[in-house]
């Protein structure tokens, strides 16, 4: 099994876990109970007003589920960034002249990012405001399908990418290739008002 294969069965196992923890959450909730909202009345007697035994054992499979949660996503994790690793030394690093930018300034956000997918592996993360995608930069950016013609012509090759993420630039190699999702890249990315559109 490839690495993409395993991160996708650790998701699955992940969604179904999530859904044990709804479950368990809505045990609380019937019982207007949080993770640690007394048990006991002042004279120390368990309360009459709920299921003390169904809110203890939902807490406990609660706080076992989430260190497993955990444990999933560190795994996750671990096998997409084996993937990268694997598709960094595949891909063909796109031929480019350096790009001498005249502006830091963003033009184009990332909106959204499907999990798995190759802007996900390559580092794109929502809310990433683009300053350079490729040779294109605020400068000359003029509509959006200057950045659908990059990612066209760059199929299987690296685009070096610089973001602006929590007020700081963030240099990425995105790989724009056929996945199991929609597109090269699995991503949304939209123009930021005032930019040259």
């Amino acid at each position: 099994m490839d690495h993409h294969s395993k991160a996708k069965q650790l998701l699955q196992q992940r969604d179904e876990l999530d859904e044990k923890v709804k479950e368990l959450m809505l045990v609380l909730e019937t019982n207007n109970s949080t993770m640690d909202s007394p048990l006991i009345d002042a004279e120390g007697f368990p309360l009459n007003t709920i299921d003390v035994y169904a809110v203890r054992h939902a807490r406990h499979d609660l706080i076992c589920l989430r260190n497993d949660r955990a444990e999933l996503t560190e795994k996750i994790v671990a096998e997409m960034e084996k993937e990268k690793k694997e598709d960094a030394t595949g891909p063909v690093v796109s031929e480019e002249k350096p790009v001498h930018r005249t502006s830091n300034e963003p033009f184009v956000k990332v909106s959204s990012v499907v999990e798995l997918s190759p802007a996900d592996i390559g580092g794109f993360r929502k809310d990433d405001l683009i300053i350079q995608y490729g040779t294109l930069h605020y400068g000359n950016f003029n509509d959006m399908q200057q950045v659908a013609e990059i990612t066209k012509q760059s199929e299987n090759k690296i685009i070096r990418v610089t973001v602006i993420r929590d007020n700081r630039p963030v240099r990425l190699e995105i790989c724009p290739k056929r996945w199991s999702g929609p597109g090269l890249l699995g991503c949304n990315i939209v123009p930021i008002a005032g930019a040259n559109v």
